[in-house]
């Protein structure tokens, strides 16, 4: 249909051993994909997720053309939240979304939390384990990894769920690919696909575990003020975790033995950690300083590691942050200057880009994507609107 973004032919099936919920967008064929012995609940509202920023680009109405209604509670919500989705990037218009609406409430039973293994999540799991049933492993987040990997990493996560009586479920879905051919920030495109899954999963309530904490909150996919806007009548959304920094939430992992050394912090693999990379200098980094240890990290033994820490971007920046308090809280100087040096170098980094920004009227920043244009200038839709100069 012309002139919107078009939702239609939600079905429910079970294909090759795998439940596959999918649904033409734009008359694309998007899907979500589980082990057959997971259940499937027939819902639009992750196809809704998925084509919102795309509508809102366009500026063009959302019908959803389908005998599958959309949640009322949602539906109602959809003006703030699309509100909150404009002000990161003021190029997005907020626009009408036309379907059938329902307040029926179905009683799932199952708590679900989004589950990586890394520190974020396993913090979350920490806090609810007795309420927790399912961690949602979604494969989308390690993308461009191959089989092998993802199949080793399944094999052993799921063995690690199960032994605090858990059920693992590991999701496929080609949103992602929809939304890159879109050029629709990963970053931003992330958190909309996560927190509109809750009721195809069947969950009563949804653990979306945070990146960031409170006081250092900027526009990002996954966030505390737009994550929950997503809950439904029969599904409750909460963004866990803003609460705690990301080296209190590895202090309080290192107390569950089992949790802490089935930590996996890598950006080079998704089955076991490579040591040497940001995020797995990162942890360990905090374990060092909490005088901790698990099997799952080498020990850091050499500082001059932490080289690879230095920030380049505003969430970098956090993290090194982080590790500062900490390192001042156990009183070790070396650490603490030394991540000291590389914050400041950011700080001054950032008060010359505001000195371009507001006294050259961006010309150094013009001529530096003159010679290297970075990847998400080609996008069409980011965190903010193209003069903020960010993802």
């Amino acid at each position: 249909m012309k002139g919107c973004v078009c939702i239609s032919d939600v079905k429910l099936e079970t294909v090759d051993g795998f439940n596959v919920l999918s649904a033409l967008i734009d008359e694309d064929r998007i899907y979500l994909s589980v082990p057959e012995k997971i259940k499937l609940v027939l819902s639009v509202e992750f196809f809704l997720g998925i084509a919102l920023l795309e509508a809102m680009a366009r500026n063009e109405p959302i019908e959803i053309e389908s005998s599958v209604p959309l949640s009322f509670q949602l539906h109602e919500q959809l003006k703030e939240l699309q509100s909150i989705y404009a002000s990161w990037n003021t190029d997005l218009n907020i626009i009408d979304i036309r379907a059938e609406i329902s307040g029926e409430v179905n009683n799932h039973s199952k708590v679900g939390s989004f589950f990586s293994a890394g520190v974020d999540s396993s913090h979350t799991l920490l806090c609810h384990k007795d309420e927790i049933t399912h961690l949602l492993m979604c494969r989308s987040f390690d993308q461009g990894r191959d089989q092998v990997s993802w199949d080793s990493r399944l094999l052993q996560q799921t063995a690690f769920a199960a032994s605090l009586g858990k059920t693992l479920v590991p999701i496929e879905t080609n949103a992602r690919e929809w939304m890159i051919k879109r050029k629709i920030s990963w970053h931003f495109g992330h958190g909309l696909l996560l927190c509109s899954m809750g009721g195809a999963l069947g969950m009563k309530k949804l653990f979306v575990p945070s990146s960031f904490t409170y006081d250092a909150l900027f526009p990002w996919g996954s966030h505390p003020l737009s994550d929950p806007m997503w809950s439904t009548e029969s599904t409750l959304v909460i963004h866990h975790g803003a609460s705690h920094r990301r080296t209190e939430k590895t202090k309080e992992i290192l107390s569950d033995e089992r949790i802490a050394n089935n930590l996996q912090v890598c950006w080079a693999s998704i089955h076991k950690n490579c040591g040497k990379c940001s995020k797995c200098i990162r942890s360990m980094t905090a374990i060092y300083l909490l005088e901790g240890h698990i099997l799952s990290l080498a020990k850091l033994d050499d500082i001059d590691s932490l080289k690879i820490m230095r920030p380049t971007s505003e969430a970098a920046a956090d993290a090194v942050k982080d590790l500062m308090i900490l390192a001042r809280q156990v009183d070790n100087i070396e650490v603490y200057r030394m991540l000291n040096r590389y914050y400041r170098r950011y700080q001054i980094s950032h008060t010359l880009a505001a000195v371009d920004r507001y006294l050259l009227n961006g010309l150094l920043r013009k001529l530096h994507r003159k010679i290297k244009p970075p990847e998400w200038v080609s996008w069409r839709v980011t965190l903010r609107s193209p003069s903020h100069g960010d993802i």
